[in-house]
């Protein structure tokens, strides 16, 4: 990947360290929603490490996976985690965490349930961030429903009278936007006037 530089020749660097993340979501047999979310980091060169010796590059550095199940209702039913490759042998006591959220809803105020209930020195920063990716994707997945027939993704949503958690979650999807006037008049609020 690459990002288009505003200058004609790109400047001469190296490649020091890749960060991979990985997300698949499910619908399982039984109803539930699932998904997978993996984070590898890896050095382009050999790395000596007082804990794991010497690393060879392309080895990973940190391999951080996650699996969450939930209901329709966004209900954690399911949490997994498994700290394949971590810089420290006390990283993988944090295994299991995720635990902690299991019964818990995602949507609003998710972040601060997180916070709530995993203390930052309980886990690990990685597989904390982990989770942001993981949840997008689980919306992602389940945004045409059970049965995708290629509707839109917002059929099921139209008649809500209470308005979707996404509403007032970023640029597009702001009460005062063209998207919400569209898709959720019945949350759209008049533009803000320029000053």
């Amino acid at each position: 990947m690459s990002i288009p530089d505003t200058e004609a020749e790109p400047r001469p660097r190296r490649l020091m360290h890749r960060r991979a993340v990985d997300c698949s979501g499910y619908l399982r047999d039984d109803g539930l929603w699932e998904v997978e979310a993996r984070l590898v980091d890896t050095k382009t060169f050999l790395q000596r490490d007082q804990f794991r010796g010497d690393v060879p590059a392309g080895e990973p550095v940190h391999d951080i996976r996650l699996r969450l199940a939930v209901d329709d209702s966004l209900l954690i039913r399911e949490a997994e985690t498994a700290m394949v490759a971590t810089p420290f042998p006390t990283c993988i006591e944090v295994d299991g965490i995720l635990q902690r959220l299991v019964g818990e809803q995602i949507g609003r105020g998710w972040r601060e349930i997180v916070r709530r209930k995993i203390g930052t020195l309980e886990t690990c920063t990685h597989l904390s961030e982990l989770l942001g990716p993981a949840v997008t994707t689980l919306f992602q997945t389940m945004s045409y429903g059970k049965r995708p027939d290629g509707g839109d993704s917002m059929d099921s949503h139209r008649d809500t009278t209470e308005p979707p958690f996404f509403i007032n979650g970023c640029h597009s999807w702001r009460t005062d936007g063209p998207v919400v006037a569209k898709v959720f008049p019945q949350f759209a609020t008049k533009p803000k006037a320029a000053d």
